[in-house]
């Protein structure tokens, strides 16, 4: 019809002065509200149905759509301005052999009609048939009257154009739940769509049938997989286990080279392996420690030992020099005053010399008395300053003595131990170090005691030493004995610097720990 017309009008001086012949038209076509013609600007000029005054539709979908395009436009969903009912514009462009405008032709689809088109429509049970504009405004529905789930002129959405124009699938809100639809353009009218909505029924058969065989399938695989886990448990599984407890009874008894075989993959059989090996290297590498350490100690049980009677021996010299000259000396005065006795009865005066020989024999012994209380109950300072003194006086190596006062007699195990140190690292820094100089510090602030004892030597590693040295083992194990802490550094070309840090406690705490 819309072809027809623009035929009749091509000619530019063509018009429709018969007003009968519109609302002719019109009476053949019941599915039409309308049928018009309008100017380039929208105004129309000529209506089937009558005009109650002048109308313009230029900004109407389906003619401006027409005026941009050469083929039959369709609009979107309106109440007619004519007809005053919903309606569905179909517009087309009648242009000059130039491609410009003349006239728009337009026919209104009865949207009632329509409707009572699509109630006719043999559908299967709860299948729902919509037409659609491209904004997903319903046009028809071949749902029931009573029904208000999709009523005409409700926009429903995810219901829009299928810009590709090919079938697509899409899923819309009807009466408040999702439903599934295949949305497909209407032949030659771009913008109209057919929805066909799939019913829930059909739906939930499908898929309670697919659910049903995934049941069985499920069913069977767990048959199959239980059946495997056996097999694999008696084959795999107890033979990997009868290997991990193996390889416990084998640590047990005091192989520690004993490993557990790790079987291939990952799980809990896998970790289980693993965990046994690494905690069997620990133990091993633990025991290696324990075999070291008692064969350190044993070593410097040893040495210790070496020590005290090298001690003693040196204390028997000093006595033995000392008090030897001071005992021959009185041995030689008691023969002379014999001599003198037995001349007594011939010389006068001799009484008097007796006396005077009898008095510095005295002083001798009391000096002698002295040396040996001095030698044996001598100060932890003092006994440090004549050792640096002895060690100054018996190599090339100055020594430099910095003593705080210290309030009190400290506990003679305490004494002993950092004498003992100081004594064993000067020792260590005239032997190795190569050093021109030696400092030892003794600090105390009335809660510990600090000794350091520093070096300008070639440094404990440049010099050969090792920490497991007897020497520095037994310094490190004197400062234990009393509840201290013992560390040496060595810098290469900058010496060596040993720091002993003693902590004070009652007296008699210490043979307490070192009992133990």
């Amino acid at each position: 019809l819309l072809r027809w017309l623009a035929g009749r009008l091509a000619d530019e001086t063509a018009t429709l002065e018969d007003t009968a012949l519109l609302p002719a038209l019109l009476a053949g076509y019941p599915q039409l509200a309308n049928i018009a013609i309008l100017t380039p600007e929208g105004n129309v000029t000529g209506s089937a149905h009558p005009l109650s005054g002048p109308v313009n539709m230029h900004d109407y979908d389906a003619v401006r759509r027409a005026l941009e395009s050469k083929n039959i436009e369709a609009g979107l969903y309106v109440i007619g301005p004519i007809v005053k009912r919903p309606i569905l514009h179909l517009a087309y462009a009648v242009r000059s052999p130039e491609g410009a405008v003349r006239r728009v032709v337009f026919v209104a689809i009865d949207l009632e009609w329509l409707g009572r088109l699509m109630e006719q429509v043999e559908l299967p049970a709860e299948h729902i048939l919509l037409i659609a504009d491209r904004k997903g405004v319903v046009l028809a529905s071949s749902a029931k009257p009573s029904s208000a789930a999709v009523p005409v002129g409700a926009q429903i959405p995810g219901l829009a154009e299928s810009e590709r124009g090919e079938k697509t699938m899409i899923n819309a809100h009807i009466d408040g739940r999702m439903q599934p639809f295949i949305l497909a353009p209407m032949e030659e009218l771009p913008g109209v769509m057919i929805a066909s909505g799939l019913p829930y029924s059909q739906i939930y058969q499908k898929a309670n049938g697919v659910f049903y065989r995934m049941i069985v399938w499920l069913f069977l695989l767990t048959l199959g997989t239980v059946f495997s886990v056996l097999l694999f448990e008696e084959v795999a599984l107890i033979r990997y286990l009868r290997g991990l407890s193996r390889a416990l009874r084998r640590f047990g008894e005091g192989d520690f080279s004993a490993r557990a075989a790790v079987p291939f993959g990952k799980g809990e059989l896998q970790d289980m392996a693993r965990t046994f090996n690494i905690m069997a290297e620990t133990l091993a590498a633990r025991h290696r420690e324990i075999t070291e350490a008692h064969a350190q100690l044993d070593l410097l049980a040893r040495h210790l030992q070496v020590a005290r009677e090298s001690e003693a021996q040196r204390i028997a010299r000093d006595l033995h020099d000392e008090a030897g000259q001071v005992l021959t000396s009185l041995k030689m005065d008691i023969a002379d005053i014999q001599k003198k006795c037995r001349q007594c009865a011939l010389s006068r005066g001799a009484g008097d010399r007796i006396e005077a020989d009898t008095a510095a024999m005295s002083e001798k012994i009391d000096n002698m008395v002295d040396f040996i209380r001095r030698l044996s109950a001598r100060g932890l300072p003092s006994a440090i300053e004549l050792l640096a003194a002895d060690m100054e006086k018996n190599s090339d190596l100055a020594v430099e003595v910095d003593i705080t006062d210290i309030a009190g007699p400290l506990d003679w195990l305490v004494s002993t131990a950092l004498y003992r140190i100081v004594q064993e690292a000067l020792t260590n820094v005239a032997r190795h170090a190569q050093a021109s100089l030696v400092r030892v510090d003794l600090r105390y602030d009335g809660a510990e005691i600090a000794l350091t004892i520093t070096d300008n030597g070639r440094g404990i590693g440049s010099a050969g030493g090792r920490s497991g040295a007897l020497g520095i083992i037994g310094m490190r194990e004197r400062a234990n004995l009393v509840g201290g802490s013992f560390s040496i550094e060595g810098i290469s070309g900058k010496g060596t610097v040993i720091a002993v840090k003693i902590p004070l406690r009652e007296r008699g705490e210490y043979n307490e720990n070192s009992s133990g």
